[in-house]
């Protein structure tokens, strides 16, 4: 799609019915791309789903729904809930239709079947047996045709051929009017041996019930999108004027008030104005262990109360919050192609023609070689019937469907089926330091004391000082040192004067006293003589301001009344997961460095932390970027993952992007993989879930091939005869759907 467009397009979903193959799918996709205003149009076989990108005010839903329909399918709006579950409403009257339609067709089969059993006993002992038994089977095979089970199969037959559109059902319904035709001409003509009722009857069994399972068995490879939506409850509790009311979900609107008691379920994103709670977070972020929310914490949508109560002020509800989103992104990812399906797909396209022309020949080659043409013609119905490539449109998809909604129950979000092929393949990963391998928020590692002055006699008074000047600043480095004395319980002052020399320190007045607290430009511009303190750092080399900057870490100094009193020693905190992370991606061969705009020594010292051996200090963003190209331009395939506006090139530039979901909206924008959370082993569980799922493809494809190379064959030389051939198509495609359901293995248990 235009980039030009994006801004100005909608997207509208569309339930196709009566798609069963890859061909159908082309088929529907060409429709509807030909209609004015759809600038993109991708269909899903295993949701029965079409995603439409449409420029605003063109494309309108009746226009689509005809141009579906006059391709040979039906078609309808799915207006999704705010909770974002498009497919479930549809999917069950679907599956109890099917299962209806198994029970007329089992229920008229068998007795075809059974009286081509015992058929031949009764016409030798029943005069005229011939003619009543073959006549009850005809009866019994135009109930069967007339019925759900064989009617819906010969009008779609009948419309790929008016539209000239052949597919799935062209074939079986070729199939199943070509055996009941001949054996209708054998009743009539006794010298053609040509009976086929039975396999008429075998064919449409086989056909329905194999689509009935397949239904059942691709409503499974849905499972994480229905858990996922199931997170959010149907009720909450409003409070509106003093008074708690129980509604709807889908009733409340931003600004409403929101009770959530103890073991309740968050039901929007919302900022909490009264109590404190335990909040269980792992149906968002996959994080085990709850974390304790405060008046003032953000909690998401999906969030378990485990303990305390909390009240809420919404800020996003249903799509527009934290799990609508997560579920819009699945969505996304779910209607997008792997290169390796378009492949498929535009085979499977030819593939139907292919499959008439076979069994043509087939039928000829017989009669032709003095094989017989009763026997040509059942080898030619066979070839018909096993030659569906349904196989081959499923194959793909329903591993896509597994998963990238086994990745979202991980907190992972992928944005394409692309992207998920990229992941599979990467074999180079670089990272952004700040915000990503570390925490984004400095915290005070060291302090050293220097007793230099009367009013600071200890490390404690020292930071009490430098906490209080420190308390009007907003720079992060600040903010450090005032949680270094929340975090020991220290009280800090209100500062009677504050000056600023921005980032570089700030000096304030503490009672009488005049605290100085900056880098060591800062204490130069104050005139500050840095002697005592060079003493103090010869006693104690280790906690002095070159060896903490030699370990990593950012020197504030403290001063009182021009006297040194002392130094901290500031780093930004690793992510506590995040040398396991690059030893898990090592594990799976993949080269990782860090590539960062800070300084050489603290960035070595952060790799070092983390086993990270190649390293680029001092990148802006132009040269993290380059960095990403030079890589790839020599056969690497490359990720690069990050937070911020500064990585935002180097996101767009890599093969895959990955970014936190709490980093900048422009990095999430530019960013295929988004995760969710501050847990940095996803990333080596997003590339072993993406690979496992292009194996899965591959082995699907695989026999989808195989099956067609080998199963083709012997149907033509009479190996398989229609009955049979009907349900080697069946298995066929349960088989790719059960594979592809191995890659729920993956996500965390009890998760759906």
């Amino acid at each position: 799609m235009d980039a030009s467009n994006v801004a100005s397009s909608r997207t509208i979903r569309l339930h196709i019915e009566g798609m069963h193959c890859a061909s159908c799918v082309a088929r529907v996709e060409n429709a509807l791309r030909a209609v004015a205003g759809v600038a993109d149009a991708r269909v899903n076989l295993a949701t029965n789903t079409a995603t439409l990108e449409c420029r605003d005010g063109s494309g309108s839903t009746q226009t689509l729904l005809t141009a579906v329909r006059n391709a040979g399918y039906d078609a309808q709006r799915v207006d999704s809930s705010p909770l974002g579950e498009p497919f479930e409403p549809l999917r069950d009257p679907a599956l109890r239709r099917a299962r209806q339609t198994v029970v007329q067709a089992i229920g008229l089969a068998v007795p075809v079947i059974a009286l081509d059993w015992i058929g031949h006993s009764l016409q030798s002992s029943i005069p005229g047996g011939h003619v009543w038994w073959r006549a009850l089977q005809a009866l019994l095979c135009v109930m069967l045709l007339r019925s759900s089970a064989g009617a819906p199969i010969l009008v779609a037959g009948l419309r790929a051929i008016i539209h000239r559109a052949p597919n799935m059902d062209l074939l079986i319904a070729l199939g199943v009017t070509t055996a009941f035709a001949s054996s209708v001409v054998s009743i009539v003509l006794p010298t053609f041996h040509g009976f086929h009722f039975h396999a008429v009857a075998m064919i449409l069994a086989f056909i329905n019930v194999g689509r009935y399972l397949e239904q059942r068995a691709k409503r499974e490879t849905s499972s994480a999108v229905a858990a996922l939506a199931r997170r959010i409850p149907r009720t909450a509790l409003r409070r509106t004027n003093g008074a708690t009311e129980t509604v709807p979900t889908d009733s409340l609107h931003v600004g409403d008030t929101i009770l959530v008691p103890p073991d309740h379920t968050v039901p929007v994103d919302g900022r909490v104005i009264d109590g404190t709670a335990a909040i269980d977070l792992a149906a968002i972020t996959g994080e085990s262990i709850p974390v304790t929310i405060t008046i003032g914490g953000t909690v998401p949508a999906g969030g378990i109360v485990r303990e305390g109560t909390i009240t809420l002020h919404a800020t996003a509800v249903g799509r527009e919050s934290t799990i609508g989103a997560i579920l819009r992104a699945v969505e996304n990812a779910q209607s997008g192609k792997t290169h390796m399906q378009r492949i498929a797909d535009r085979f499977a396209g030819v593939f139907v023609p292919i499959a008439v022309l076979l069994a043509s020949a087939t039928l000829i080659g017989w009669g032709l070689a003095g094989f017989g043409w009763t026997g040509g013609l059942r080898a030619a119905i066979a070839v018909l019937v096993i030659a569906c490539p349904c196989a081959m449109g499923l194959a793909t998809p329903t591993a896509v469907l597994v998963a990238t909604g086994s990745a979202a129950l991980r907190g992972i979000l992928v944005r394409d089926a692309a992207a998920l092929e990229s992941a599979g393949r990467i074999d180079t990963i670089l990272f952004d330091k700040t915000g990503t391998i570390t925490t984004g928020r400095p915290r005070v590692e060291s302090v050293v004391h220097v007793a230099a002055h009367p009013s600071v006699p200890d490390e404690n008074a020292m930071i009490r000082l430098a906490a209080s000047t420190e308390r009007l600043s907003t720079h992060p480095l600040a903010r450090a040192v005032v949680d270094e004395a929340a975090r020991r319980g220290i009280a800090v002052a209100e500062p009677e004067s504050f000056d600023s020399d921005t980032g570089r320190g700030v000096s304030a007045g503490i009672g009488e006293l005049r605290v100085s607290v900056g880098n060591a430009e800062f204490m130069s511009r104050c005139g500050i003589d840095g002697a005592p303190l060079a003493a103090s750092a010869a006693a104690a080399p280790r906690r002095a301001a070159d060896g903490l900057s030699q370990r990593g870490q950012t020197v504030v100094f403290v001063a009182v009344d021009d006297v040194w009193v002392g130094l901290f020693g500031l780093a930004d905190a690793v992510r506590p997961d995040a040398a396991h992370a690059v030893h898990e991606l090592k594990r799976l061969g993949i080269r990782t460095a860090m590539v960062t705009g800070d300084t050489s020594r603290v960035a070595r010292s952060v790799a070092d932390q983390i086993g990270i051996d190649d390293v680029l200090a001092g990148a802006p963003p132009n040269r993290k970027q380059s960095e990403v190209t030079n890589r790839r331009d020599a056969g690497h395939v490359v990720a690069f993952v990050g937070d911020g506006v500064n990585d935002a090139p180097a996101l767009a530039a890599a093969d895959v992007g990955i970014a936190f979901a709490s980093g900048t909206d422009v990095a999430n924008a530019a960013a295929d993989i988004t995760l969710i959370g501050s847990n940095l082993t996803a990333v080596p569980d997003a590339v072993r879930l993406a690979r496992r799922a292009i194996r899965v493809i591959k082995q699907n494809l695989w026999w989808a091939f195989v099956y067609n190379l080998a199963a083709i064959p012997l149907a033509a030389t009479g190996h398989v005869p229609p009955g049979p051939a009907a349900a080697a198509m069946m298995l066929s495609s349960i088989s790719v759907v059960l594979n592809s359901l191995r890659l729920r293995s993956h996500a965390p248990p009890g998760s759906g």
